[in-house]
């Protein structure tokens, strides 16, 4: 998501010939460098190597709003091949479109895991969205999928509620992690924020706002399925 470098062809040196009865000039002595010139090249160290790892930018957790959408709830844009996925919560209804970088999107197709993840409501309630192109070059990047944080660890938890285009939520949430699920108290987040992304500045997705009760049992408490190897092994087989 390597050059070459052309060496010219070595061109034989064509010295005139001096007249037969000529007294000859003084020869000026030959360049130093003419007889030390090795046949080889030899780069100069400064030139090499062309390239150079180059570490991605440190971001914060408002640079990745962009990548956070609304639909009948709300969904991330996911970093894919194709850049037309998104991950959202499978008990969301299905839009038809989403609007997002100044455009509508077709949404043409809708994954859960179903059978593919381990029995639970808590893992289950996952679904992957495509739509008709590159959602994430028109907003800049998408996320990564990771497997849940660490207990204790801290999250940033965004979406969009159902009677506002306002994106909202917290940043520095401690989550608390069990078997079934995660969970944050805290953060004010009211209907239609299902399907937000749990996530740290390096753009990676570690949890999402679903579960058996939806999401949580109140605006104050969220929570979200536990993501495993599992579970990342099902996405990529759908994204590619």
């Amino acid at each position: 998501m390597g050059r070459h470098a052309v060496t010219p062809s070595m061109v034989p040196t064509v010295t005139p010939a001096t007249p037969l009865n000529a007294t000859p000039a003084p020869a000026a002595a030959p360049p130093p460098s003419a007889a030390a010139t090795p046949t080889s090249t030899v780069t100069p160290s400064a030139a090499a190597p062309t390239t150079a790892l180059t570490a991605r930018p440190a971001s914060t957790a408002a640079d990745l709003h962009a990548w956070i959408v609304r639909t009948t709830c709300t969904a991330a844009v996911l970093d894919t091949p194709s850049g037309s996925w998104l991950l959202t919560a499978a008990h969301c209804d299905t839009p038809e479109s989403i609007d997002a970088a100044g455009r509508t999107w077709s949404v043409v197709d809708r994954v859960t895991p179903q059978g593919d993840l381990p029995a639970g409501a808590a893992t289950e309630d996952l679904a992957l969205l495509q739509v008709d192109g590159d959602l994430e070059a028109a907003v800049g990047g998408g996320f990564t999928v990771g497997t849940a944080v660490a207990d204790g660890s801290t999250v940033s938890i965004r979406g969009y509620p159902s009677d506002s285009d306002e994106l909202t939520g917290c940043d520095g949430l401690p989550v608390s992690v069990e078997p079934g699920g995660i969970t944050a108290d805290s953060c004010d987040l009211p209907d239609g924020t299902s399907g937000s992304p749990w996530y740290t500045a390096d753009g990676v997705i570690h949890g999402m706002t679903g579960g058996p009760d939806d999401g949580g049992t109140s605006d104050w408490e969220s929570e979200s399925p536990r993501f495993t190897d599992e579970t990342l092994i099902w996405v990529s087989s759908v994204v590619g």
